[in-house]
């Protein structure tokens, strides 16, 4: 379950950066208006990102902590003594 997050967080890390890139200007404009008018245009794209990070992270933490606070699972008895549980025949002391 751990590596599946972490494969997890890695994909949406490569994903936020690439859709966060999109609003860098790339480029310089030459007016006033240009600017204004890339800078109101990439906004929304900004925020997007900004609410997809902020869900992750609130989505990763709530995981995390019930990753962290459930009962672990012990599936066998553990020995308490004795003979090994793989001895040999004719071994015993």
């Amino acid at each position: 379950m751990l590596k599946a997050l972490a494969v997890l967080r890695t994909v949406f890390l490569v994903f936020i950066v690439g859709y966060a890139l999109r609003v860098l200007p790339w480029g310089w404009s030459r007016t006033f208006d240009e600017e204004f008018a890339r800078c109101t245009a990439t906004r929304a794209i900004a925020i997007q990102a900004a609410w997809m990070a902020i869900a992750w992270i609130a989505l990763d933490t709530l995981l995390s902590w019930w990753l962290a606070t459930r009962a672990p699972k012990l599936h066998e008895e553990i020995p308490r003594g004795g003979e090994p549980p793989f001895a040999p025949p004719g071994h015993r002391s």
